[in-house]
């Protein structure tokens, strides 16, 4: 079986070397298979990765065949299995730790914004003149 990327894909259909784009299922997504006129068939891969491109969302699959100037094709659900959605999603380890340490650090920020807060209502900020303060401020930025 070939593999083509989006532009290869493109230059095929335009060269007529393209029949037909198949829907061909892959656990809970789908591929994009395509039928050539020498027989044989390809599949859609990413162009960075060379894997098999995968559609969760069909109208995604079915819009790159309409892009491709294609009319129809075949599809099959026989070995769908949408129940497997979970085994077939992505695991993305570094995103889940940046986004913990994003989320400790907006509650660390609350927690100082808290705290400030109380500390002004108490009556025990340093601060009790804002436009003094912000004068300071101006002046130590010139320095």
């Amino acid at each position: 079986m070939e593999t083509f990327t989006l532009e290869q894909a493109r230059s095929a259909t335009a060269s007529g070397g393209v029949l037909s784009a198949n829907l061909k299922p892959i656990g809970s997504v789908f591929a994009l298979e395509f039928e050539l006129r020498s027989g044989v068939s390809a599949v859609l891969v990413a162009s960075v990765t060379k894997k098999v491109r995968k559609f969760a969302n069909l109208v995604k699959a079915l819009e790159i065949v309409q892009d491709l100037g294609l009319e129809g094709g075949r599809y099959s659900v026989a070995q769908w299995h949408p129940n497997q959605i979970d085994a077939d999603r992505a695991v993305r380890p570094d995103r889940a730790t940046a986004l913990r340490q994003t989320h400790e650090s907006a509650r660390w920020i609350k927690s100082q914004v808290e705290s400030a807060y109380q500390e002004h209502i108490e009556g025990r900020s340093e601060v009790e003149d804002a436009g003094a303060f912000f004068a300071d401020l101006k002046a130590e930025a010139v320095l």
